[in-house]
C-alpha cells in the first residue's frame, strides 16, 4: 500500500505538472520596494518621457498601482481566478490542444506602466501626449539595454505561461501603435510573458481604437491558420471594460464593452472575462 507521504508527494507533482513550472508566488514586497527614479534623457529626445522639472504631486492612484501591496494582492488574484476558469473551461468543454484562445490587452493588463505615469504626475500631465508616450515606449533603462522599458503586471507571467502549458494560445491585441510592434513583443518576452500573436493599432484606421473586434478576429484567424485548427476565443483580459468582448449565443465577438453595459449574455465578467485594477487613466475619466 502507497504511503500517505507517497500519495501526497505524487499529488502535488500533479498540481505542479498541471500549473507549469511559472507559478512560483510573485514577490509583492519586493515590487512595492521599486524605485521611482527615471533615467537620464536619451541623446536627441524631443519629447521625453522624463519630467525635467516637475513640481506636481504623484496621484494616490499611482501610488497605489505602483508601491501597494493592496494592488499587487489583487491583480495576482485575477490571474488566478482566470487561470482556474480557463482550467475548468479545458476540462468541461475538452477544448482541444491549440484549439482555444485567450485575448488579452497590453498597457496594464501585461505591461505595467506605472513609472511613466509617475513623471506624468510630476509635470502635471492631464491628458495624453503620443509623442511623450512614444518616447516611453522607445525607453532604455540604460544606454546598453532593449528598448522597453514597462515591468509585468502581478501574475501575468505565470498565467500566459500556464495557459500555453494546458495547449492554450495567447493573443495580445494593444492599442499601441502597430510601428511599435517589435519593441512591445520584446518587451514582453524580456518580462517572461508568453504570447502567441501581439498586434498594435494602426494610427490610420481609427475605427481599431474606438473598438478592437477587427483585430480581435484577424487575431482567431491567424491563430487558427498558424496552428492549422479552428481555435475559438474563449477568455478576455483586460483593465478597462472595452477590452472585452461581447459575444453572440454562439460564442461569435460582436463587439466591444462599454461604460454602459452591465451584464448580460456574452458579458460575464468573472468568469470569462476579467478586469485587472487600473486607477491610473482609463475611458471611465471624464
Amino acid at each position: 500500500m502507497r504511503s500517505v507521504v507517497g500519495l501526497a508527494v505524487a499529488a502535488c507533482l500533479v498540481v505542479i505538472s498541471a500549473i507549469g513550472a511559472s507559478a512560483a508566488p510573485f514577490d509583492c514586497r519586493a515590487r512595492g520596494s521599486r524605485s521611482d527614479d527615471a533615467p537620464p534623457v536619451a541623446a536627441g529626445d524631443q519629447h521625453p518621457w522624463q519630467c525635467a522639472a516637475g513640481t506636481g504631486q504623484v496621484s494616490s492612484a499611482t501610488q497605489w498601482q505602483r508601491h501597494s501591496l493592496e494592488y499587487c494582492r489583487l491583480s495576482t488574484s485575477v490571474y488566478g481566478a482566470a487561470l482556474g476558469a480557463a482550467r475548468t473551461m479545458k476540462a468541461r468543454r475538452h477544448l482541444k490542444w491549440h484549439g482555444w484562445i485567450v485575448i488579452m490587452d497590453a498597457d496594464e493588463t501585461l505591461l505595467d506602466n506605472s513609472l511613466n505615469e509617475v513623471q506624468r504626475d510630476k509635470c502635471n500631465d492631464t491628458g495624453f501626449n503620443s509623442d511623450v508616450w512614444e518616447s516611453w515606449v522607445h525607453a532604455r533603462a540604460t544606454p546598453q539595454s532593449e528598448r522597453g522599458m514597462a515591468d509585468d503586471v502581478p501574475g501575468a507571467a505565470a498565467f500566459t505561461q500556464a495557459v500555453r502549458h494546458m495547449g492554450g494560445l495567447v493573443a495580445v491585441v494593444t492599442n499601441r501603435d502597430v510601428a511599435d510592434d517589435a519593441i512591445t513583443r520584446g518587451n514582453l518576452s524580456r518580462l517572461g510573458i508568453a504570447f502567441d500573436y501581439e498586434i498594435g493599432q494602426d494610427a490610420s484606421k481609427p475605427d481599431e481604437k474606438k473598438s478592437k473586434l477587427t483585430r480581435w478576429q484577424a487575431a482567431v484567424a491567424a491563430l487558427s491558420g498558424q496552428f492549422h485548427t479552428k481555435a475559438v476565443p474563449v477568455m478576455w483580459v483586460g483593465d478597462q471594460v472595452t477590452d472585452l468582448a461581447i459575444t453572440d449565443a454562439k460564442g461569435n465577438m460582436t463587439g466591444a464593452m462599454s461604460q454602459t453595459d452591465e451584464g448580460g449574455q456574452g458579458t460575464s465578467v468573472g468568469v470569462n472575462r476579467f478586469l485587472v485594477p487600473n486607477p491610473m487613466y482609463g475611458n471611465w475619466k471624464h
